[in-house]
Order: C-alpha cells, then structure tokens, then sequence
C-alpha cells in the first residue's frame, strides 16, 4: 500500500525483476491520481512490512533556468564529495556540458559504476556536491571500514534493502 500525505492509498504491489524491487500493479493509479508529470523526483519509505510512503517533488523549469542561467565554457569546477575535493573541467558539446578532464579519476576514485545515479548541487559559484545512488540508495563514497567495536553487527543485505528509503525518478 503506497501512502501519501494527501490522506490517499493505493494497493500496489512489489516484485523482484532482475534483483531489482519494482512497483507494478496499482502504480498506474498513483501517477494518475496525483498527476505526476515526468522526471517528478519520488521518495519511497518503507514504513511498515506492506506500507511505502511517497513523497512527490516536481523542479519548476523557472527554478532550473534562474539557477542554472550562467554558461560555463572549458571552465574548471570543484566536485565534492566523501570529504574530498576533485578538479574536473567542463565542455560545452552540442548544447550540454560534459565532464570531461578529472572525470576518470572521479569515478575510479568513488568506485562509481555506469548505472549509479549522480546528483550535483551547487554549492557556490565553482563548486558542487556530488552524491551517488545505487539501486535508489545513497552510497558514502568511502570504501567500508571494519570496525573494531564487538557490539557492531552487519545487517542483512535484504534486511537493510526493506528499511530503507528508496529514491527513484518517473520517467
């Protein structure tokens, strides 16, 4: 049952397809019944075994274009991310900006994988914060360290994938 803030629910239901959680039957009725336009970025919490809790934001083109009006040529950026900074610079290619120099380093450093999903928010005028989403759950971008502390206990990989928050993005 998806839930949201609105006092609506809806009865979906959850399958495995390729090792991936997937919303289908009932998911219709929610982008229906809330009018969900495309590229809406969803919240998905698990709040009990069968209830999620959606939360729905939609980014004004207006925002985008007062935010995002400045035109960065061959410039160099800093992106932060897990306590470190890296230099990349950017190319104006057929009407986008693409990464180009640093990148590599980036994502070897970062162990970022080609279906990760990257989020960018600027920070100031040449800086911006990266975090990374794998499978919809924010990754750290440090590698795992053993603890030393005996009262530390893993978790369960489907433990954790079921009180998680999930973040997906409609398409």
């Amino acid at each position: 049952m998806i839930h949201h803030i609105s006092g609506k629910s809806w009865p979906v239901s959850l399958r495995s397809v390729s090792g991936e959680c997937v919303i289908t039957d009932g998911w219709s009725n929610v982008v229906r019944d809330l009018q969900l336009p495309k590229r809406t970025l969803l919240r998905l919490r698990i709040i009990e075994d069968s209830n999620i809790e959606i939360d729905c934001f939609v980014i004004p083109d207006v925002y985008v274009t007062t935010c995002y009006s400045y035109s960065p040529v061959n410039d160099y950026y800093n992106i932060y991310a897990a306590g470190h900074i890296w230099k990349v610079e950017t190319e104006r290619i057929n009407d986008n900006y693409v990464i180009t120099k640093g990148c590599p380093k980036l994502f070897r450093d970062l162990a970022i994988k080609d279906d990760d999903i990257l989020l960018l928010m600027k920070m100031d005028s040449v800086t911006f914060e990266l975090k990374i989403y794998r499978r919809g759950v924010e990754i750290a971008g440090n590698n795992k360290e053993e603890s030393e502390d005996e009262s530390v206990m893993e978790i369960p990989r489907d433990t954790y994938y079921k009180n998680v928050d999930f973040v997906s993005i409609l398409k």
